[in-house]
């Protein structure tokens, strides 16, 4: 692979997760959002583009997600990595004479009891990223401050007040890799698709369609519910489980909902996390 595009800019989480990604890159492109990056891969700007679809505490991204039914892109990958938000400055003060922070909602959101906890008088104010805070403060005062991972600290030359200071230290993002194509490649895989009940709303409309996995043995990963976008009430549904669009059984069921739902989208089968196993050991993961 020539060129992998992330969400920017340098120094973000998504570009962590792009340098964790064990494939060969070699040049990897920063975008100001998650729409334009993905049009970039659309029109062969870039071959692959890597972006956060959940996260363990904040939950899912439904930007990525409506995009994911949108755009005709195959998930080629995932990553998992944890978070970890450190406090940053352009000098070294002493908290007490931090009075705003600046960073992405979420981060903020994270980080609110160390916030509350050790600062005093101040006020949060919403940047579109961690990096994109963290190369505001240059703009800023001394008494202004940061939150963002330490890559982003060494790119912009600032100082770190105090490391690991999300709430919860269990703290994870799962990033997917797009593409044009389908991962072919075989491995451990796991599948996602999306899919909307039958028009005729009917009780157990949902189960009809677990049903179908769970008489065949097939692990559910995740699943997650969004609006249809169209009438009060309708919805569509994210479902992640273990196996291979080509597997048997993963055929069988896949057969079977295209009858038995109004619409479904193969999003693609892929690798699980290439690097979770990483941090396995040292850390309790769920999913």
């Amino acid at each position: 692979m020539n060129k992998l595009g992330y969400l920017g800019p340098k120094g973000t989480f998504t570009e962590i997760a792009a340098k964790k990604y064990q494939q060969k890159v070699r040049e990897y492109l920063p975008y100001s959002d998650i729409r334009s990056l993905l049009d970039a891969v659309l029109e062969k700007e870039i071959d692959q583009a890597i972006v956060p679809v959940e996260n363990s505490l904040e939950g899912a991204v439904t930007l990525t997600l409506d995009l994911l039914v949108e755009l005709d892109l195959k998930i080629n990958n995932e990553v998992i990595i944890p978070i970890e938000h450190s406090l940053l400055a352009k000098e070294q003060v002493n908290l007490e004479q931090i009075k705003h922070v600046i960073s992405h909602r979420q981060a903020l959101a994270q980080c609110r009891q160390f916030l509350e906890n050790n600062l005093t008088d101040y006020q949060v104010h919403i940047a579109n990223s961690t990096a994109g805070a963290v190369r505001e403060l240059k703009n800023f005062n001394g008494c202004w401050a940061a939150i963002g991972n330490q890559q982003a600290a060494n790119y912009y030359g600032l100082e770190v007040l105090a490391n690991q200071i999300q709430d919860n230290q269990e703290n994870w993002t799962r990033f997917i890799v797009l593409g044009t194509n389908e991962n072919t490649k075989s491995a451990q895989k796991k599948t996602s698709i999306v899919c909307s009940p039958q028009k005729k709303d009917h009780p157990g409309a949902l189960y009809d369609i677990l049903h179908e996995f769970a008489i065949r043995g097939i692990n559910l990963t995740r699943i997650e519910s969004r609006p249809a976008r169209k009438l009060l009430g309708d919805y569509i549904f994210f479902i992640d489980f273990e196996g291979d669009y080509q597997d048997f059984k993963v055929k069988e069921v896949l057969e079977l909902l295209n009858i038995k739902t109004s619409w479904l989208k193969l999003l693609g089968s892929y690798p699980r996390s290439t690097v979770i196993d990483e941090y396995s050991d040292q850390f309790d993961i769920r999913r």
